[in-house]
């Protein structure tokens, strides 16, 4: 079984037209991005009255602006690719690994405990070594990876009611203890909660964005055959993640992002 997933998931045809939806799909999110930035910058020209040098201001405030929006939308991809790595290692100890049963039963909440903190690791991994992230701030990182946490909630929901899944209804919980977490610790006050707030506020778009990106590349795999339910669904969402993290490296590579900005 495992040499038949190896043969499909490495066959240069499938994998290659499933490359190419990806990358197309990310340019048009990043389109759509830049477009936004570009069309409030040129909104905030028309209706003010601005000397020579305050527009050069102004166009230098809006183009780091947009990278940190660009590398922003980057993070969301990296720190959902880095949970559903961890994530998809659970399903296998729990459905694929019999012989661990009685280990898993036993110490299955410290486990995925640990998963998760490697996961922060691996995410540290991807924007400072695989595509360095260098414009968007610590806070806004903190930011996107809270954001990052209601869309793996809603990934769990959707193999939850479309697929009528119910191995996952522990990792709903966590994942809504965790948010929640971050709102409400035990010495937080309501300065912190509104600043939180304001945070999840400010980064909804890119929760849209990228929902919508992985919706799309997930219908077109599962269409076309490329990923497979057989192997699990989890596993096979972050195989198309993993084909997002390749398009991020693929573009900020050849710099063509930094052509339109």
């Amino acid at each position: 079984m495992f040499q038949y997933y190896l043969i499909h998931y490495f066959n240069f045809k499938n994998a290659g037209g499933f490359m190419l939806v990806s990358l197309l799909c990310l340019i048009a999110v990043l389109a759509i991005v830049i477009l936004a930035a570009k069309l409030k910058k040129h909104y905030k020209l028309n209706t003010q009255d601005l000397t020579p040098k305050q527009i050069r201001k102004l166009n230098h405030i809006h183009k780091a602006k947009e990278i940190s929006l660009i590398e922003s939308f980057y993070e969301m991809v990296f720190s959902s690719t880095s949970v559903l790595l961890f994530l998809s290692l659970y399903y296998i100890i729990d459905e694929r690994i019999p012989q661990a049963a009685f280990y898993w039963q036993k110490y299955q909440n410290v486990i995925l405990l640990l998963f998760l903190v490697f996961s922060v690791f691996m995410t540290n991994w991807f924007d400072i070594l695989f595509v360095p992230l260098t414009a968007i701030p610590t806070r806004q990182k903190a930011s996107v990876r809270l954001i990052s946490v209601f869309y793996i909630i809603l990934i769990l929901l959707y193999i939850k009611f479309i697929y009528h899944d119910s191995n996952y209804d522990s990792l709903i919980m966590y994942f809504i203890t965790l948010a929640v977490g971050r709102f409400l610790y035990f010495d937080s006050t309501l300065e912190d909660i509104k600043e939180t707030l304001q945070g999840v506020a400010r980064n909804l778009p890119l929760l849209v964005l990228m929902g919508s990106y992985s919706a799309i590349v997930c219908w077109y795999g599962f269409h076309c055959g490329f990923l497979l339910t057989s192997n699990g669904v989890i596993l096979s969402t972050l195989l198309a993640h993993l084909f997002m993290d390749v398009s991020i490296f693929v573009l900020d590579k050849t710099q063509l992002v930094k052509l339109f900005i």
